[in-house]
């Protein structure tokens, strides 16, 4: 018989009794279907510290190895059904389902099939439009402030500010000067694969103190960041067969003027750009 890997989910209560009765029925059941093979059990409990559902959960979201979850019974997740549904909505939304060794379901057919199509458009909408609308939300940030919502500040500038009310984007200096030399290289040597190996004969590193590559040295060259741009994408997610990532599709690009301090003048880096594009076009040529 081909066994199955499961993760096991337990709440327990202060009832000793009724704790015993869930044990026992537990093993009851995994005795009756010994095709699965319990990879982890996870509890919680009012006699202990441990962080069972969160534990879980925080483990669905990085292994994608388990598919299939095993609990007591829909109550025994929660009293509460709406979250219950939530807890489901999680599970499916990072591929896993979840048996019940005491299933509890509604009185007819038909409010467990509708109750299972409310699940799973969460989980969809949550895959497909959640993070369109964490980008809108940045954005909506980055035009009332000026400053870059999320992520790391580009070669040049770092973060000043305690929280994201009083955050502002500075300028680093010797970071900042090491840009405009890249720039001021590139247009002079003409070429990505001249302006690596001068930066790999004068020992130029990157902030980590690593070579930079070629991608990293063209990623800067377009990088609108410099000349006071933000830039903010959109994307449609779409499944690839076989796969459990997503292709991102750009849909729309938004520019926002940001209101940190130039780098690179818009003269200089439209003559980067249009470099750029000519020594790309002889390439494909």
């Amino acid at each position: 018989m081909e066994s199955t890997e499961v993760y096991l989910y337990a709440r327990y209560s202060t009832d000793k009794k009724e704790n015993k009765k869930i044990d026992r029925d537990i093993s009851a059941f995994l005795n009756k279907y010994n095709k699965y093979v319990i990879v982890k059990k996870f509890t919680d409990g009012p006699d202990t510290d441990d962080m069972g559902m969160i534990g879980l959960m925080n483990l669905l979201r990085i292994e994608m190895r388990v598919k299939r979850i095993i609990a007591f019974s829909r109550s025994n997740l929660s009293q509460d059904d709406i979250f219950v549904m939530w807890i489901e909505k999680e599970f499916f939304k990072y591929g896993a389902t979840v048996r019940y060794i005491h299933n509890e379901y509604f009185a007819t057919n038909e409010m467990e099939v509708f109750r299972e199509r409310i699940i799973g458009a969460f989980a969809r909408y949550e895959n497909e439009k959640l993070p369109n609308k964490l980008a809108a939300h940045r954005e909506y940030k980055a035009f009332n402030s000026g400053v870059k919502a999320s992520g790391n500040c580009p070669l040049g500038y770092r973060y000043f500010g305690k929280t994201s009310k009083d955050k502002i984007i500075i300028i680093v200096k010797p970071e900042a000067e090491l840009v405009r030399h890249i720039y001021e290289k590139y247009l002079e040597l003409k070429s990505l694969g001249l302006l690596k190996e001068y930066c790999d004969q004068n020992n130029i590193m990157s902030r980590r103190g690593k070579r930079f590559s070629r991608q990293a040295l063209y990623n800067i060259l377009v990088n609108k960041f410099y000349i006071g741009i933000l830039s903010y994408n959109q994307y449609k997610y779409i499944g690839v067969k076989g796969s459990a990532r997503k292709r991102a599709i750009l849909i729309q690009e938004r520019r926002i003027e940001g209101s940190h301090e130039r780098i690179i003048s818009k003269e200089q880096y439209d003559q980067v750009t249009a470099l750029l594009e000519e020594n790309n076009k002889h390439k494909n040529d």
